[in-house]
This record gives C-alpha cells, structure tokens and sequence, in this order.
C-alpha cells in the first residue's frame, strides 16, 4: 500500500485542464496549448481517450477554436478552410467573378455567307465533279 503523498503528482490536474480547454477554445493549437500548460502533446488526447465528459469538453473547445482562427470574409476561409458561412460564400464568389480566366468572352459578329456543301468544304471534291 503506498502512503498519501507518495509517487509523483499529477500534471495535468483540474486547474491545468481548464488552462488547456481555455487555450484551446481561444484559437490557439494542440501542442502549442500542452506547451503553455507545461505537458506532453498527447497526455490531453490520453486524458480524452479514458474520460468522455474530458472528451466532449475538448471537442467544443476545438470546434469554438477553429471558429476563432478562420479567416472570415476572405476567399481562403471557403476555399481552404471550408468556412460555408455567408460570408466566406460571398467572398469566394466575389474572388471567382474578378479571377482573371473568368473575364466574358469578347462577342464575335457573324457575317452572312453562303451556304457550304461538301463541295465547298473540300475543294479536292469540287475538282472531281
């Protein structure tokens, strides 16, 4: 039996989760996070492995993370972050209808000419007949 007090404490107790789960709701990155808190990149996802209410809280504080480190209003929050709010939808269109490719076609005008046959099509056919 081992005495109160003995063996090591642990590091990633109450107050230093509630560190974590807080960077991480602001935006700031996993292992940037476990840095700050002062434990290992995986000891968080160990902890959510093993504890489901630790692993729910994680998700919603990633999800509410993520929000905060998109680039909204901007062609690269739809693009490359997969941002489908209305405002990243805009600027996405906003991008695509300026892109250079995406300039209207120059309008031709058509003169009136005769009718083709395959005699006026092929002259090698003209010269046979």
């Amino acid at each position: 039996m081992t005495a109160v007090g003995r063996g090591r404490p642990p590091l990633f107790d109450a107050a230093t989760q509630e560190l974590f789960l807080a960077l991480i709701a602001d935006g700031v990155r996993v292992a940037d996070a476990a840095a700050k808190c002062g434990v290992a990149r995986k000891t968080p996802a160990q902890l959510a492995a093993r504890d489901r209410s630790f692993a729910a809280l994680l998700a919603a504080a990633k999800d509410k993370g993520r929000l905060k480190r998109l680039p909204h209003n901007t062609a690269g929050g739809y693009t490359n972050w997969n941002c489908r709010c209305p405002h990243c939808t805009n600027a996405a269109s906003r991008a695509r209808s300026n892109a250079p490719d995406r300039k209207p076609a120059p309008v031709l005008t058509l003169t009136a000419t005769q009718p083709t046959t395959a005699t006026t099509k092929l002259p090698m056919l003209a010269r046979v007949s």
